[in-house]
């Protein structure tokens, strides 16, 4: 309402103070509920998000533990013999001197040579020692000694002694395929060549025998061992 000719009266003024009142009231109002949808919508989309950021990296780390533990492992993974009986081949305090004989084993990996641990089959733990084992300082060097006559021992008693795996199929973790062969060569003193063709395991030992095995390295040179009289007890 106005006054007399349409003036402003002070009542008018403060009704209209308070309409403003309200009105700037009610905006604000208005304005803070939307802040609070828009603050509710962010922690609601970030809630969701984490979840979705977690169930990732849970499905991530689930895919590389399936991965890691069906990759092919590789590796010769020796798990040496501690003093049990392997292959019927007891762990003695010493040896006999019926048969002292020794080969030398070339082993080559993807076309590295692998050296045979020194101390291969001598258990200091138990202080006792298997008829094949290997001496410190004369690497690749397998002794054969027992107080047996006409015994044969093979190349994959040895193995089971060093404690790794060895047969048509497999050196250590390496499996033989279509593209990964595993060749056997045996070399004479005399530098004679022979190829064997059996299961690895079965290759009963030689005196003076230099024997190849090589898994996926068809290149290497063929050399024979001649220093056998220099070898230790």
């Amino acid at each position: 309402m106005s006054g007399p000719g349409g003036m402003v009266t002070k009542r008018d003024q403060r009704r209209e103070t308070r309409r403003d009142q309200y009105q700037r009231r009610q905006a604000e109002r208005r304005a803070e509920r939307q802040r609070q949808i828009r603050r509710q919508r962010i922690q609601r989309y970030s809630l969701i998000g984490g979840g979705i950021v977690i169930v990732a990296l849970l499905a991530l780390l689930i895919s590389l533990f399936v991965i890691h533990n069906n990759a092919p492992k590789t590796g010769l993974s020796p798990q040496p013999a501690t003093g049990q009986t392997v292959d019927g081949l007891q762990c003695l305090p010493q040896q006999g001197g019926a048969l002292h004989i020794h080969q030398y084993l070339d082993l080559y990996i993807n076309g590295q040579q692998k050296t045979v641990p020194p101390g291969t089959g001598i258990v200091n733990s138990a202080g006792c020692l298997y008829p094949l084992h290997a001496h410190d300082g004369e690497p690749n060097i397998i002794h054969n000694e027992t107080d047996q006559h006409n015994v044969t021992f093979t190349l994959g008693q040895f193995f089971d002694i060093w404690g790794v795996k060895l047969s048509s199929a497999q050196v250590g973790n390496y499996q033989v395929d279509g593209s990964h062969k595993l060749v056997i060569k045996l070399v004479a003193n005399d530098g004679t060549v022979t190829t064997y063709t059996g299961n690895p395991h079965d290759l009963k030992l030689s005196d003076q025998e230099t024997i190849y095995l090589l898994y996926n390295s068809p290149n290497v040179p063929l050399k024979p061992f001649t220093d056998w009289q220099n070898l230790g007890e």
